[in-house]
């Protein structure tokens, strides 16, 4: 039982937290009428009702799940009960089944004694742990028997993927896949390989493997895409930093760059650069004419100085900046959000064909950036330099042009997102292994992040379409070379099966 004190004590404590929270309500009221104004406007003007208000905030809470959705992958996990496991996971119908049958003993015993009628089957999913093999390669001599001088002879040698070593095309492709698709760092996959499998590879050698693959063989399905890409007529374009290591230089690490192109629907080429430059930006798209989307930055202006290009802008970079000044506590952002998500909405509902989506966006989006534009105009000058709005309103105005420009255009996305899809996974693996090991190695790098990505938007299995190919490329002339890129040989895929 409390003492009078703890009693008083406690009476105490009550009341200070009733004040607060009074004083809380206070201020939450006062902010919700501050919002009605900044949303809608001053009441003198027009009366908003709290229902008005509540169905714009639950649009927020839309535009909120609907920005994460954009802006990464979300994965989810929640407890539940046991489900069938056709539910559980979806398999490939030509999955390797093996079959163990279990026979009652009194059957075994006396099997003339009883007829079979039925069965009952259970399915479990397992997985075949994985193993090294040996492949031993015998070719045997023979020498003409009706001529004792003549010379022994035997079958040639077929080309090697790595002349004089040991890797087979499987473990090449094996490798390139654990560490650039699943992210797993070469000393990670040495110790791997020691424990328990009993197997020593030096992490250097793993590297000198994969570099060789990709120097002399896989560069060559490397240009052949990327000479694909800039030959086209519309590219999205993006970079982002990547750290390295150089020894010729003074620090720990170095900024180097991906600049990363591709096209909707198409396959993707990452291109390794030192630098950020307009020198950079202007060498990748020379030769290329068409369409280039990309985020507003500088060098893509400087890039379409001396050539035939339109510029694309990207309406995920403008929401995104919108969005950022709402989450930063800046009301006055829902009047931009609803619009630009109706220009999703719109884009949505398009049909796929160019000339019917650019119709479509002249009678619906036009109205909307109209509307969008408008607003722009009045608020030039209405926030504070430094705040999440001017920022906002300042991008959108810059870029009005080219974020319109799509609107001509039935083949152009109204954002640049796919390009930031495809950087991800590098940006992940780098997590992991934080670095390039040198300037040579972001080379290799960007080869690979090419080839997989390009799999990758074409629904391809990296480790079957590599180990196909590293095996075919020893002897395959540059010009048949180009009929392995991931788009050529998916086609094959579907005529031989």
């Amino acid at each position: 039982m409390l003492t009078l004190e703890e009693q008083s004590r406690r009476v105490e404590k009550l009341e200070v937290e009733v004040r607060d929270l009074s004083s809380e309500n206070r201020y939450l009221k006062r902010q919700l009428e501050a919002l009605k104004r900044k949303f809608f406007g001053s009441p003198a003007s027009e009366r908003i009702s709290d229902e008005q208000l509540s169905l714009a905030l639950a649009q927020l809470d839309d535009e909120e799940a609907e920005q994460a959705a954009t802006e990464k992958e979300v994965i989810g996990y929640a407890r539940r009960r046991p489900r069938p496991a056709e539910a559980i996971a979806r398999l490939p119908e030509d999955i390797e089944t093996l079959t163990h049958e279990i026979v009652p003993d009194e059957v075994i015993e006396k099997p003339d004694a009883y007829e079979r009628i039925g069965e009952e089957t259970t399915r479990e999913l397992d997985v075949v742990p994985m193993k090294f093999v040996m492949r031993v390669t015998v070719r045997p001599k023979f020498k003409r028997k009706a001529d004792p001088d003549a010379v022994p002879f035997a079958a040639p040698l077929p080309p090697r993927l790595v002349p004089g070593g040991i890797p087979a095309a499987g473990l090449v492709a094996q490798l390139i896949v654990w560490k650039y698709a699943d992210h797993m760092p070469l000393y990670r996959l040495e110790r791997v390989f020691r424990e328990r499998f009993g197997v020593r590879i030096a992490r250097q050698r793993m590297c000198d493997w994969i570099g060789y693959a990709v120097e002399s063989w896989l560069s060559i399905i490397y240009r052949s895409i990327r000479n694909g890409l800039v030959s086209g007529d519309y590219l999205q374009m993006d970079e982002t930093p990547i750290r390295y290591l150089d020894t010729e230089r003074k620090g720990r690490s170095h900024k180097g760059y991906f600049w990363v192109f591709g096209r909707p629907k198409g396959d993707v080429c990452f291109d390794w650069r030192l630098d950020r430059g307009h020198a950079a930006a202007k060498e990748i798209v020379s030769g290329f004419s068409g369409l280039l989307q990309g985020d507003g930055y500088q060098a893509y202006d400087a890039a379409s100085e001396s050539r035939p290009i339109v510029q694309l802008g990207c309406w995920a970079h403008a929401r995104r900046k919108f969005y950022d000044a709402w989450k930063g506590g800046e009301g006055e952002a829902v009047r931009y959000l609803l619009p630009i998500r109706k220009l999703y909405e719109i884009e949505s509902a398009l049909p796929e064909d160019a000339g019917q989506r650019a119709e479509g966006r002249k009678r619906k989006t036009l109205p909307v950036l109209n509307e969008i534009e408008r607003l722009l105009e009045q608020e030039a000058d209405r926030y504070p330099a430094r705040s999440g709005m001017a920022s906002a309103v300042g991008y959108a105005r810059n870029q009005w042009g080219k974020l319109v420009a799509y609107v001509d255009h039935g083949r152009a996305r109204i954002d640049n997102n796919l390009t930031e899809q495809a950087i991800r996974p590098c940006k992940l693996g780098a997590k992991n292994w934080l670095f390039v090991g040198s300037p040579e190695a972001g080379k290799t790098s960007a080869v690979i992040y090419t080839i997989l990505e390009s799999c990758r938007r074409r629904g391809i299995e990296p480790m079957a379409y590599l180990t196909d190919v590293l095996r075919r490329l020893p002897s395959t002339t540059n010009f048949e070379a180009e009929n392995l890129t991931p788009k050529n040989w998916k086609k094959t895929q579907v005529k031989t099966g």
